[in-house]
């Protein structure tokens, strides 16, 4: 059930983080990967190991919000492999500052990258699968797209605008063959969030996180994992939390032993 032999998948945002993590699973199960980023040097690396592990892997260097180089990435691609099956869009960029802190410049810059480039990358990938009527596309929303947080004005708008772009192509690609979905990580251990959260943000989430501790790239990169298979053809429109329960909580009481005031979880930071 798990095997995407034969297939080309592009990763935007794939030298690092759940990116990287998901290209790792994606040659895993016999994907050809081509790994997308602005990142010369990490991504190259990216794909010179999946290289030594046997897979077949490319890196692009690709700014998602430039459409010249959307169109030369999906282009490298179709030339390359012959085809696109798969797009797991996550390549984008956060800043936690309060809305009267946020100019315009810093609201351009996270729209630009996060909103805007997620619609030239899966337009320009939807229009290689409708033809070929097949296609799997997998974008990267957010809780903070789902919630309100606090120096999230421009992220969490980003961030909610892709949740609503994915429903809006899934809606019209439907009966071409193409799924799109989003994936809404909670707080996750990656080079960006290592930058955007500090201390106070990150016991505010710990407080909040029924599974009481930071999430791993490769856990959110196994729900792409299956999204882009084959037999998840019925699955559409969807946002899926990935979020160690945060989303689905209300109050939350933590009782003695592990997980509790005195449990191993409490000490992440």
């Amino acid at each position: 059930m798990f095997n995407l032999e034969g297939q080309a998948a592009v990763v935007t945002g794939g030298a690092s983080g759940i990116g990287l993590a998901t290209a790792h699973a994606l040659a895993d199960v016999g994907a050809a990967v081509v790994i997308a980023d602005l990142n010369e040097e990490a991504g190259a690396a990216a794909a010179e190991d999946l290289k030594a592990q046997g897979a077949e892997a490319l890196f692009v260097r690709t700014d998602v919000a430039e459409a010249p180089d959307v169109e030369a990435l999906i282009e490298a691609v179709t030339e390359r492999f012959g085809s696109l099956e798969i797009l797991m869009h996550f390549a984008g960029i956060g800043q936690e500052i309060l809305a009267l802190e946020t100019t315009l410049e810093d609201w351009n810059r996270i729209i630009s990258v996060n909103l805007t480039g997620s619609f030239l990358m899966m337009q320009a990938a939807g229009v290689v699968m409708v033809e070929a009527g097949y296609g799997r596309i997998v974008s990267m929303s957010s809780v903070a797209g789902l919630r309100g947080g606090t120096g999230r004005a421009a992220y969490g708008a980003s961030k909610g605008g892709v949740a609503a772009l994915t429903r809006v192509l899934a809606t019209e690609w439907a009966q071409s063959g193409v799924t799109v979905n989003t994936l809404a990580p909670g707080p996750v251990e990656t080079p960006l969030v290592k930058e955007m959260h500090d201390q106070e943000t990150r016991r505010a989430y710990l407080r909040s996180l029924p599974a009481n501790r930071y999430g791993a790239p490769e856990e959110v990169a196994a729900a792409a994992v299956y999204l882009a298979l084959p037999q998840s053809g019925y699955i559409n429109g969807v946002t899926l939390p990935v979020d160690g329960g945060f989303a689905a909580s209300g109050v939350l009481k933590r009782g003695p032993g592990p997980g509790g005031p005195e449990g191993p979880g409490t000490t992440a930071s």
